[in-house]
């Protein structure tokens, strides 16, 4: 029985657990970051330049996240499997 099936699998399983676990700590990095800035900031809801409220970049930062680390961590996982 040959293991090396077994062992690619295990890698490209590694290399998706990896990129998750980054995704998710830079996401909840910059949760931290507005709810900081919303403390710093007062009652009000920052906006951006007076118009664009800031939870709005934020969300757009955490969608942009997690599609480059969704998208290399499932092009990682699939050359290592490949190997």
């Amino acid at each position: 029985m040959s293991w090396e099936p077994i062992v690619r699998a295990a890698a490209a399983a590694v290399f998706l657990l990896t990129h998750t676990l980054i995704a998710a700590l830079f996401i909840v990095c910059m949760y931290g970051i507005e709810e900081l800035i919303g403390y710093l900031w007062g009652v009000h809801e920052p906006l951006l330049f007076g118009r664009l409220p800031l939870a709005y970049i934020f969300h757009a930062m955490d969608i942009g996240v997690l599609g480059v680390f969704g998208y290399r961590g499932v092009l990682a996982a699939y050359k290592a499997f490949e190997e």
